[in-house]
């Protein structure tokens, strides 16, 4: 094999990655310099770059230069996932999904959105303390439901709600990164478990494909619109595929979606003047309860939302194996590696981002950033195919819910970002305490 970049050794980088990526990484780079090596146990090594040039060279390489590097979680996703797939199927199947998550479709979401956000925070009294994110993750979770499943009947509303969290709870890291584990061992083991739960959660999904399939007018939901939905020869998508992907969009859009919310309701609270300029922003409307699309247009609802996902993006990198050798800065590349945008690196250059620890949207009013120095949905042809989706939830969310209720944060210790299964998130629930309703923003 080539010579590869230096790198830690495998236990310190087992040990950096599953404790503090975002740190770990930044300290691997300064030891080793960028790109550098992780061999991880059980995974093919990779080697990562927070370099835009590097960044640059594997997102505009040609799409046959890679595979999939996540078959480890094919369990979870299912092997028509788009994640999983490669060369035409891959293009067949993002052809057939981008239609639906286009920018300009959130003017049939936003509403449902909104709504859901106000229900969420309904019922709050004064001095009462809440975990934020448990309020975003129970946000996010309805809108998948409702928006991408279709699904509209409050009691199978209540079944996703439990069954679908309890279905990625049972597949835990261990079975994702130890297959020696998925094992039945007399119906004990957590393999055992995660089955038992993949039927169920399985079943739900074919009840829906089949009401949507069988009610012969088909919604503006994601779901409705994928059953529609036709390749270059006139096939659609096959109910497997259905399934797969629409455990896909579950697994990308809630649980990342809720943590980025979450960020951005710690920071803006954490810095009272960034607030304090986003409520003049909402004040400025002159309405008590913004329309979804007013927010969308916002420039420093947006410029808080893409601030909350440069400085804690909710995966460290975005990997993908080498198909055939591929140049990277000065080394060259075999087939078998795993390269990996490394978005924390990125994200935190000084030089890209003076003083990258502290939160101002401003930086993002002044100047905008290229797709290789700004990737909080990775980039290239794996780019994810709901980040127009994932923004918009955020910015509704942000701002229907700043324009009624005013909080503070009760947490005393800065909140750090930790692994959490897929994503990286806040080490609390992030606390805060209700104050109360907002005085009405009308301007005067």
């Amino acid at each position: 094999m080539a010579k590869l970049p230096s790198g830690p050794p495998m236990l310190t980088a087992t040990l950096g990655f599953l404790r503090d990526p975002f740190g770990s990484w930044q300290k691997f780079a300064k030891q080793y310099g960028d790109p550098f090596t992780l061999r991880l146990p059980t995974l093919d090594p990779w080697v990562v770059t927070g370099n835009p040039k590097g960044i640059r060279q594997i997102f505009t390489a040609p799409s046959e230069t890679f595979i999939s590097s996540v078959t480890h979680a094919i369990p979870l996703m299912g092997s028509f996932s788009i994640h999983m797939l490669n060369g035409d199927r891959h293009k067949r199947e993002r052809a057939l999904m981008m239609p639906p998550f286009h920018g300009e479709r959130m003017r049939a979401y936003g509403q449902l959105i909104q709504e859901i956000a106000l229900q969420q925070f309904a019922g709050l009294e004064p001095d009462q303390s809440f975990a934020i994110q448990d309020r975003t993750q129970a946000i996010s979770l309805k809108v998948i439901i409702k928006a991408i499943f279709g699904v509209d009947r409050s009691e199978r509303v209540q079944e996703f709600e439990q069954v679908a969290p309890a279905y990625f709870q049972a597949f835990t890291p261990l079975l994702q990164f130890v297959p020696p584990l998925r094992r039945d061992l007399f119906g004990l083991s957590p393999w055992r478990h995660f089955q038992q739960t993949s039927t169920r959660f399985h079943q739900l999904l074919q009840a829906q494909i089949d009401e949507l399939r069988g009610s012969g007018e088909l919604g503006e939901d994601i779901l409705s619109l994928l059953l529609s939905a036709r390749d270059e020869a006139g096939n659609g998508m096959s109910d497997q595929e259905l399934q797969d992907e629409l455990k896909t969009l579950l697994i990308a859009g809630n649980v990342s979606t809720s943590t980025a919310m979450a960020w951005a309701f710690y920071w803006l609270h954490r810095e009272p003047e960034t607030l304090s300029r986003l409520q003049a922003e909402l004040t400025a409307l002159n309405t008590p309860l913004p329309h979804p699309q007013e927010l969308l247009s916002l420039p420093y609802l947006t410029a808080v939302c893409e601030e909350a996902l440069r400085l804690y993006p909710v995966t460290p990198g975005v990997g993908r194996k080498l198909r055939r050798p591929l140049q990277l800065l000065e080394y060259t590349l075999p087939s078998g590696v795993v390269v990996h945008p490394a978005i924390p690196l990125a994200h935190l250059n000084p030089e890209l981002y003076p003083d990258p620890l502290r939160f101002q949207p401003e930086r993002f009013l002044k100047s905008k950033p290229t797709p290789f120095e700004y990737l909080p949905f990775g980039g290239g042809m794996r780019r994810c195919i709901g980040a127009a989706f994932a923004t918009a939830e955020m910015k509704i969310v942000l701002g229907t819910i700043l324009s009624q209720h005013r909080f503070d944060l009760a947490e005393s210790d800065l909140v750090t970002p930790v692994p959490k299964g897929a994503v990286v998130g806040p080490n609390t629930g992030i606390k805060m305490r209700y104050l109360g309703s907002a005085v009405p923003l009308v301007a005067p």
